[in-house]
Order: structure tokens, then sequence, then C-alpha cells
């Protein structure tokens, strides 16, 4: 690893998708864009789904990511996210989501069909009126 770098991992459920140095990155966080660099404080953020820079000696590289929990330390940062696609050129990136999306196992898939239940469920749920509370023991 080049001195002055910060090895920079992203972890899917399915495979490590980045291991490498970079000089510097970019992450998209409730509070904004985090910038990383080597020898900072270490901290724990939640990152937001979105698009992260990792620009390296050989050149700028992106990550899409559904966001998740970003680790960040002294000469390391890893973010766990459920699904990330990278690339050199930002055609790259898209090309993969749109892989991804269009793909019927895929973990973006199983996301909308999940909130599309969750809506069915809320939709049920008020066309049956106030659900009764359970009373306890004595009532």
């Amino acid at each position: 690893m080049p001195e002055h770098s910060l090895r920079f991992v992203i972890w899917t459920p399915d495979a490590c998708v980045v291991d490498e140095p970079v000089l510097a990155a970019r992450v998209p966080t409730g509070s904004g864009q985090v910038g990383l660099r080597p020898a900072e404080e270490p901290f724990v953020s939640v990152a937001e789904a979105g698009l992260c820079l990792l620009r390296r000696e050989e050149g700028l590289r992106f990550a899409a990511t559904a966001g998740g929990l970003l680790d960040a330390g002294r000469d390391t940062a890893t973010l766990y996210t459920p699904f990330a696609a990278v690339g050199a050129r930002g055609e790259d990136v898209l090309a993969a989501l749109d892989r991804v999306v269009h793909s019927p196992d895929s973990e973006v898939v199983a996301r909308r069909r999940m909130g599309e239940l969750e809506q069915r469920i809320v939709r049920e749920l008020r066309y049956q009126g106030p659900v009764p509370r359970a009373r306890g023991p004595h009532g």
C-alpha cells in the first residue's frame, strides 16, 4: 500500500467488492458527504444510499451502494452494505446497477418486493379499522 494511503474496503453479504488503497474517499451520509483520508480520527457512521468516490493514484473509481455502516479507522475504512456496484467509469456503474435491478434474485428486487408487501399490509390494516389492543391477564 502506498505511503499516505487509506485502505478502503466494501463488503456486501456476498463478497468483498473493493479492497484497495485510496488517497481519499467520499461517502454519502445522513449529514452530507464525508471525506476520508489516511490518519484521521476514527469514527462510525451510517452511510446513505448513493455514490462513493474513491480517489486512487490510478484515477477516480466509483462505487454505488445501498447505504450501510461505515467504520472509518486511521488506516482502513470499511463500508458494510447490502449492495454495491463498482467501476472506473460512470457508465460501468450504471450498467452494473441495471443488471442487478433486472436480475430476479437480486437484493434490490427483494427489497422492492418487501416494500410493496409492507404497503399492502398497511393498506389492509387501515381498511380493517383500528386493531383491538391485547388485554393483559387482568382485564
